[in-house]
């Protein structure tokens, strides 16, 4: 099944939802694009463990792979998942609170022309914010160039022009960084506290 360009953990998602064998994820994180690598998940919706990995590298590498792979009419047919984006969107939705809106809130999030180039601002969008996207013009060669979470100083600049707050996805859309209304970096251990002060008020 093909979904295309999808973030990282909406790969873990539509793996587990679909009831697949296993996620198959082509990445260059927030590296450039010649650096791509790739990341498999099992029916979990967790990454192999680091020994499979490597036995999977050992199998690639030595070719044990040619004696089990398909051939002629033994060889499968892809089939496109077009809704998939969608799915992944209604769940992210889903995950934020309902007693909450993003109404009246400016946000400029750089995608960093990677994967998470339509579902970052949509979501925001479908929640109520005013979004200033950058970084969402893929064309396979400008992933994390001069932008992303790499490049703070970018979407700080832009948030100084023309909103109040921002944050950069990298290219999987599985890291972030937060500029405030000022256009400056927050850091990112605060992030944490804010995020660990609202899991303990959850716990009681």
């Amino acid at each position: 099944m093909l979904v295309g360009p999808l973030p990282t953990p909406g790969i873990a998602f539509i793996t587990t939802s679909m009831r697949a064998n296993a996620g198959v994820v082509i990445s260059a994180s927030h590296n450039p694009y010649y650096d791509n690598g790739i990341k498999i998940f099992s029916r979990d919706g967790f990454k192999l463990p680091d020994e499979m990995e490597h036995k999977i590298e050992e199998m690639i590498f030595s070719d044990d792979l040619h004696s089990l792979r398909p051939t002629a009419s033994q060889v499968g047919k892809a089939h496109r998942i077009d809704d998939a984006i969608g799915r992944y969107v209604v769940y992210l939705k889903n995950t934020f609170p309902n007693d909450l809106t993003l109404d009246g809130l400016r946000i400029v999030v750089d995608c960093a022309n990677g994967a998470a180039y339509r579902v970052a601002p949509t979501v925001l969008e479908e929640l109520g914010a005013e979004v200033v996207p950058i970084g969402v013009e893929p064309n396979g060669e400008n992933i994390n160039d001069g932008c992303g979470s790499l490049y703070p100083e970018v979407v700080g600049r832009t948030v100084r022009e023309k909103a109040l707050t921002s944050d950069g996805p990298g290219r999987d859309g599985d890291r972030i960084v937060f500029v405030d209304r000022h256009g400056n970096e927050v850091d990112g251990d605060f992030i944490l506290a804010i995020c660990g002060l609202q899991m303990l008020r959850r716990a009681g």
